[in-house]
Order: structure tokens, then sequence, then C-alpha cells
């Protein structure tokens, strides 16, 4: 076991000796933002009668990001510690009382308080590596190196980063990062000044909790579209009458073995998902269907086909020419044509093929990456994935206000030609560009989706980012949903993953997007 200094995020300390007590900056707030004033008191209680005190505070700033290592197993197993340490800024002095008397009687519970202010730096200057690992004496091995920190730290004006801590564990490692600030008073009765060896008579010590600088206004995001692979469904309940009904036996073997006797349908999921997620905000999520259409012949699907021997194909096609056709297609020889638009042979609402979102899925994975050196360290040490916000819904808490709790129905697009409506032959071939005849559905709006960095909301109900994960498990430790960061050991990126559920005619398939996003900070406070 390697036994070495150990790192951990800074703790209160409180007694009748030496206490901080701070002002809220705002009645509905308790954080600070960076470049604001701190203002509070220094409490004593304990009895003191001394010619002279001095009363010192001072505001501190870190970013620590520490790995542990396992090595071995059974009564061989080590342990193995690096961690790197900077300051954000050096330490914010003020002083209270500078050489004054003071008298505090016995048993007064009220005691003495002073009053102190002081100023939060605007941004990170003069930073400086700090407490650099040593394992075993191996110290040109483990030394760690400002060169390799992810910020130079020459560079100026790098904004202050959030209060944050996360705890990860996979595998035979451990990550921990926190960024922390905090308050530290010293009670003296000599003058410290000029005088390193001077003891203390108290000392008292408060975490500040500071969050980002809010954003001016609602930040414009573009919009990036995604679609799913080809979806195919295969039933009887295509057809129209049938969408509610069972199936029979005979039925249910046609469609195992997918005979061609057995209606299908084939679509693409189309969501456009954005560049980046404000804090406090509507999250962008619009969703829509390229046209339903039949499937025949020519798509991957069928690939089976191309082994049967030549009659036997001929057999399948002559069935399938004569099998069940959904209203509004006609069969051609060689591929699938439109047949009569909309305005020629209008479409009863009953036999229409409706698309619902039957579960919704929303994952927020952080990727946080430490500047840590060690020789035993590799990739997987110094980078790790977690989930830090996750929600989950499915019918019948799925669904609009004045909904029949079935779900959500997902609108077509491109409803303006019906020769955009077929699938295109290759996986890569884009869908057509949606209009204002066929609009996608803003999902993220209708459902009131937000995420902040303790909680998210959806339907109109909130959810605690730490405790609520799917409604299933929590995951402790992970760290808030804070807007991307770099310190000059710590980095930390998003990616949103979205999971469709959706139901076809009592057929159900699940479409799966992901995509790097950037976390925005919110307009004010947002807890």
């Amino acid at each position: 076991m390697v036994h070495l200094s150990y790192l951990h995020p800074t703790r209160p300390k409180v007694s009748p000796e030496l206490s901080i007590h701070l002002q809220s900056p705002t009645p509905d707030r308790t954080v600070f933002f960076p470049g604001e004033t701190i203002s509070g008191q220094v409490r004593r209680q304990e009895h003191i009668v001394r010619p002279e005190v001095w009363l010192v505070l001072f505001l501190h700033g870190r970013s620590i990001a520490r790995i542990e290592k396992q090595t071995g197993s059974g009564q061989s197993q080590s342990t193995h510690h690096y961690n790197t340490q900077y300051t954000l800024f050096p330490p914010q002095q003020v002083t209270c009382i500078n050489g004054s008397p003071v008298h505090i009687p016995p048993n007064n519970p009220e005691g003495q308080a002073w009053d102190f202010q002081m100023q939060i730096p605007s941004h990170c200057f003069s930073p400086k590596l700090v407490n650099p690992t040593k394992e075993d004496g191996w110290w040109a091995r483990n030394k760690q190196d400002p060169e390799q920190a992810f910020i130079p730290l020459q560079t100026q004006h790098i904004p202050l980063p959030c209060s944050v801590m996360s705890n990860q564990r996979y595998g035979a490692s451990k990550q921990m990062t926190w960024v922390e600030y905090w308050i530290e008073a010293f009670f003296y009765d000599v003058a410290p000044f000029h005088n390193s060896g001077v003891k203390h008579v108290a000392k008292s010590r408060l975490p500040v909790v500071i969050y980002p600088m809010p954003l001016v206004g609602v930040q414009p995001l573009e919009m990036l579209r995604f679609w799913s692979a080809n979806q195919v469904i295969r039933s009887q309940r295509l057809l129209a009458g049938r969408e509610g009904g069972k199936l029979s036996f005979k039925e249910k073997m046609l469609k195992m073995v997918r005979s061609s006797r057995v209606p299908r349908l084939g679509f693409r999921v189309v969501v456009d998902l954005p560049e980046g997620l404000q804090l406090g905000e509507l999250f962008g999520l619009r969703v829509g269907v390229w046209k339903l259409h039949e499937l025949t012949g020519g798509l991957g699907d069928d690939s089976e086909e191309d082994e049967k021997h030549p009659d036997e194909q001929k057999k399948g096609k002559k069935e399938e020419a004569e099998g069940d056709r959904l209203p509004g297609y006609d069969q051609g020889e060689s591929s699938t044509q439109a047949g009569p638009s909309s305005q020629e042979q209008p479409h009863s609402p009953e036999n229409d093929i409706k698309v619902r979102l039957v579960s919704l899925k929303i994952k927020i994975k952080g990727t946080t990456s430490v500047s840590v050196k060690g020789s035993l360290l590799d990739k997987d040490d110094t980078t790790k994935h977690s989930d830090i916000a996750r929600l989950e819904l499915t019918t019948p808490s799925l669904s609009l206000p004045g909904g029949d709790g079935t779900g959500i129905e997902i609108p077509f697009i491109s409803e303006d030609t019906r020769s955009e409506q077929r699938l295109p032959q290759t996986e890569d071939a884009p869908p057509p560009a949606y209009d204002t005849s066929g609009t996608m559905m803003d999902l993220g709006a209708l459902l009131g989706i937000r995420f902040t960095m303790k909680w998210f909301e959806i339907c109109g109900k909130r959810y605690s980012v730490e405790q609520y994960r799917g409604g299933t498990w929590s995951q402790k430790n992970t760290g808030d949903l804070v807007p991307d960061f770099t310190t000059y050991n710590i980095h930390r990126v998003y990616s949103v993953v979205v999971k469709l559920g959706l139901e076809v005619a009592k057929e159900r398939v699940e479409v799966r997007y992901e995509r790097q996003v950037k976390v925005l900070g919110a307009t004010g406070y947002s807890s």
C-alpha cells in the first residue's frame, strides 16, 4: 500500500471559538458569481480578553484531479494515488481586526461579531501547480508537469470555473475531480505579519459555492438533422380496419417467416438536435416521419430472395402481386410507384396509418478528462464517461395535455409531393428538407423539457438530476450538469443520447440518436 497525503474536498470548520457566516447576495439565491462581493460576519462566542488581536480572512480557489489505481490482487493488492492541484488565483486577503483589544465575557451566547467584505476574482490569474505527486521515490517518473496542463499557465483572462465535484469509478481506477472555493479566518493574539511562526488562537473555514456567470438572453443554437436507418413494419394490422385486431396463428407464422404476402411499410424517423443545451431553457428536439409507404423488392430487407431458385422467385413475386395492398399505391413492374394522389383518392380517417411516440429516453453523458501523470496510468484512467442526467417516460405518462394516454402522434413531413415519399435505395441518401406543408413536431416545447444544474423538467414535473436517473436507479456523485469548462487539469464536455420508441399498428420500433452538445450557462440564477 502506498501511503501519500490524501487530498479531499474542503470541509467547513465551525466552533464557538470562531465561525464564518455569509449574507446571501440576493433573497432568492445563496450562491455567488465571479466578480461579486462576499459580505458576512466572523463571530466568536468563547471567552477571551486580549489587549491586541488580529483577525485575518483569506479566499482560496483551486482545481484538483485525483486518480486511485489498484494493482495486484489479494494480499499483494496495492493502491496508487496520483493527483494534480492548481491554485486558480493567489489567496485574497482581508484584515478585519488589526491590533485592537477584545473582551468577550464568559457565558455570553451572543459573543462578538465583525463584519467583512471581500471580492471574488472575475477570472483566473497567476495559477500555480502545487503538491506534485511522488510515489516510492520515483520522483522523475511521476512528477506532475505544468506543461501538460490543458491551458497554458500564461494564458490571460481564463473564466473562473464554477464549483463542481464528481466521483467516478470504473474497473481498477477511480477518478475524482473538484473545483472548490472557501474562506478561512484566523484569530491571532500576536501580530502574524512578517512572522510566519505565529500560531493562531482559533481558526474557521467555510466553503463558498460559485456559479458560472449568467448569459445575456437565450442563445441562438443551430440544429443538425439526423435520420434513422430504414424501419420496416410487417403486419396484417397495416390493413384498413385491422389496426387494433388480433392476428391469427397463420398470420403470425406468415409474419415470422417474412412472407411476401404480409403487408410491409417502410419509413425513416427524422430528428433535429441542437448543437447546444442552455440551462433553464427549452431543449430543442424536433421529430418527424419521412412519409410511410409500401415496400417491395429491391431493398436490403429482402436479400433472401436472391438466394432462391428462379422458379421460386417468380412464384414469390406472383404471390406478392396477388397479396394485400395498402390503399393509395399501385404495384409497378419492378419498383414501387406512387398511386393516385390524396386529392384523387381521399383516405378516410380510419384508414390513415399513424405513428405514435410511446417512449422517450434522453440521456446527458459527461466526459471528464484530467491532466494527471503517473507511471501506471493510461487513457482509460484519465478519461471517464458518466451519465449526468437521464430521463425516461413511457405511456400513459408520455402524453400531451388532453391526450388519450396512448402516446403522441408524430407528423409526416414533406407532404407536398408523392415523388419525395419513397425511401431511397441507399442508406446514406438524406431525406428531403421539410417545409411548411409538413412541419416537424417541436417535442421539446410541447413537453416542456428543460435542464438545469441540479434538476430537469418534463411534462410540468421536476426531477432531481442526482437522484432521478430513469426512475429505477440512482448513481451518486457523478456531478452536476454544469456548463462545459476547462481548467488547467480538468476538461468536461457532454453529448446527448435520444431514444424514441415508436408504435405503428401495435408494432414497435426504437431509434437512437447521439451527438456532442455544448452545455451553456443560464440567463440568470437557476439552482
